[in-house]
């Protein structure tokens, strides 16, 4: 138990250093370490990242990161760079929302091509 506490530590400083550095880049990044926060504490209150759209605007913002993953994965002009990705993947963000997951699985459980 002790050792899973330290990891958790260690990785929440590195998350903080991490958003730091995005604070760094302006207000814009400083909107965004503060809305990687938020959702952070949704985790913590919620067990998990996928904060449902309807829910406020911390769910549109969680959609609109997710759309940024898209077109960046895709060699388009987004908002979203390696150190965000980087971030979110530390922080156990789900690049898909979860009920899309759901639907795209049939009644076995197998993925869809």
């Amino acid at each position: 138990m002790c050792g899973e506490e330290s990891t958790v530590m260690n990785n929440t400083v590195k998350i903080e250093e991490l958003l730091k550095v995005e604070e760094e880049k302006g207000v814009y990044g400083g909107q965004w370490a503060d809305s990687v926060r938020k959702v952070m504490k949704y985790r913590d209150d919620n067990g998990h990242c996928n904060v449902p759209k309807r829910l406020s605007s911390l769910g549109m913002w969680v959609s609109y990161q997710r759309r940024e993953f898209r077109k960046f994965d895709a060699g388009k002009a987004s908002t979203m760079t390696p150190q965000r990705i980087k971030i979110l993947n530390y922080i156990g963000f789900m690049r898909v929302a979860l009920d899309k997951i759901v639907r795209n699985r049939n009644d076995v459980g197998c993925w869809r091509s």
